[in-house]
């Protein structure tokens, strides 16, 4: 039982520490899907969106997706140019990121002329995207059981650009066993723990008393 609040007690430690030193960190230790528009984060804003810097801001869905991710990862998108059409070639092209066909949350979705990022994954492989429109609605998201039938347009396929963060090993600390127990045969406990010199001189322990009875000869 003391070992397990041990441990409890270390790891709220080391949580709060890590919270304390690495604030823009934290919160992608789990994912949280939007679902609701942005509302004057930096990241989707003039202040960090390349594509707001220079005038193709929201609605315009590579600004929603370039956005979206800097803000799960904490850092710039490695893609920080093109068109919804030419995100897919430009991350193969210069191996920015893993791309493939399977949906995995923070994925970015890829078809002929968009892109969208994945929020959630149902258990029948049903995926929810977020999205911005070009000169159309400024956020929006749709559940598809089919991502090809989005719009019409051709389905290229999933990057995966979000920085899942990897799970910490769990810390377990070791007490070290004793050294000594009271039922070691090393040790014979006494009742009587003070003797007089006459008593000492007397006794045949020859690391105390090398000079066994050197007294009783004075």
């Amino acid at each position: 039982m003391t070992k397990i609040v041990k441990n409890s007690m270390i790891s709220l430690l080391f949580t709060l520490i890590i919270f304390s030193v690495f604030p823009a960190t934290v919160y992608a230790q789990s994912y949280e899907p939007r679902l609701t528009a942005p509302s004057g984060e930096p990241y989707y804003t003039r202040e960090c969106n390349t594509y707001a810097q220079t005038g193709y801001g929201m609605p315009n869905c590579v600004a929603y997706v370039y956005g979206r991710i800097y803000e799960l990862n904490g850092e710039a998108p490695k893609i920080s140019r093109g068109n919804a059409g030419e995100w897919w070639f430009i991350n193969k092209r210069n191996h920015y990121y893993e791309y493939g066909s399977q949906p995995k949350l923070g994925a970015v979705a890829c078809w002929s002329n968009h892109v969208a990022v994945v929020e959630k994954i149902s258990g029948n492989g049903a995926v929810t995207i977020s999205e911005s429109h070009w000169g159309g609605r400024y956020f929006d998201t749709k559940t598809y059981a089919d991502m090809s039938s989005h719009y019409g347009q051709a389905f290229y396929g999933y990057i995966y650009a979000y920085n899942k963060p990897e799970e910490e090993p769990e810390i377990v600390i070791d007490e070290p066993e004793p050294s000594y127990t009271a039922m070691d045969n090393h040790f014979e406990l006494q009742k009587k723990t003070c003797f007089s010199v006459l008593e000492f001189a007397k006794s045949d322990n020859k690391i105390m008393n090398p000079n066994n009875n050197i007294l009783l000869n004075q």
